[in-house]
């Protein structure tokens, strides 16, 4: 009879320990706990990191610091049309810059022009594919001219120049390559004392530029 008790006793002790071991079960309306089923937004590879996916404006946006230009000269004056050769250096990432160039026209002839000269210049769109640009500076031009007793000689004078252009970025990937079309006015402003006066004269030059 005392080992029945005992036996009783425990069982009932041990009921509420068994009781609170098992786990409650959740309420019915309880919601489903969200799984992560994709990467965070950050970790997905963006688009322009790749190099041929950018947008048309930023892959023609300029990115050398220098640009050789070159191409043929036109020169129109008073006298008749002559050609000749046009070289450029740009130097300018963004919206302004200097140009170092020459111009050689008929050199060694009569009417030979040989121009050398420096300018700043604005670019207005040099985020687009099309750059109007205009120039404005001073150059040193020696050319044949004619005195008043019919004698033709070489000359120096100071010419201040303006410069139009207009240049297209080519779709060439990587590569800051350009083709302008450019008009240049020179008005002679500094001659010597015994220098026959020179009228002004326009440069109309085709280029194709490539920047480094």
């Amino acid at each position: 009879m005392r080992h029945l008790v005992f036996a009783a006793l425990a069982l009932v002790s041990l009921t509420p320990t068994l009781g609170s071991a098992q786990p409650y079960a959740e309420p019915p309306d309880q919601p489903a706990p969200v799984v992560a089923t994709s990467r965070p937004y950050d970790s997905y590879d963006r688009p322009y990191d790749r190099p041929y996916d950018r947008p048309y404006d930023d892959f023609n946006r300029p990115r050398s610091t220098v640009r050789i230009h070159t191409g043929p000269a036109l020169r129109i004056s008073e006298s008749t049309p002559d050609g000749g050769l046009f070289a450029a250096v740009d130097v300018g990432e963004k919206a302004a810059g200097v140009r170092f160039s020459g111009a050689w026209v008929r050199v060694g002839g009569e009417r030979g022009l040989s121009q050398y000269g420096g300018e700043l210049w604005l670019d207005f769109n040099h985020y687009g594919p099309l750059h109007p640009i205009l120039g404005a500076g001073a150059a040193a031009a020696r050319m044949q001219l004619t005195d008043d007793a019919g004698t033709t000689d070489s000359y120096t004078l100071g010419v201040g120049t303006l410069r139009g252009t207009l240049q297209y970025a080519l779709p060439i990937r990587d590569t800051d390559a350009r083709a302008s079309i450019d008009v240049i006015g020179a008005v002679p402003a500094i001659r010597g004392s015994d220098t026959p006066n020179a009228k002004a004269y326009l440069l109309v030059l085709a280029t194709v530029g490539v920047g480094f």
